[in-house]
């Protein structure tokens, strides 16, 4: 797992540090469709901090979306 939710509560939270190079916000890549239905990843992304998710698995849970390399 790239870069996993930090325990809040009985929810998980991305962090607050910015950068895709050791960053631990949470990342979510953009999609574009047509009409005909057909779907394309986009390089286009948006970082957000302090993300809260509305689950916690009791370890950790992926904030980014697809999962990337935070190396």
């Amino acid at each position: 797992m790239a870069n996993p939710t930090d325990a809040a509560g009985d929810n998980g939270v991305s962090g607050s540090t910015s950068g895709i190079s050791g960053g631990d916000t949470a990342i979510r890549k953009s999609v574009a469709g047509t009409q005909g239905g057909t779907y394309s990843r986009s390089d286009v992304y948006s970082e957000t901090m302090n993300l809260r998710f509305a689950y916690h698995n009791g370890t950790s849970v992926e904030c980014d979306t697809p999962t990337m390399n935070r190396s």
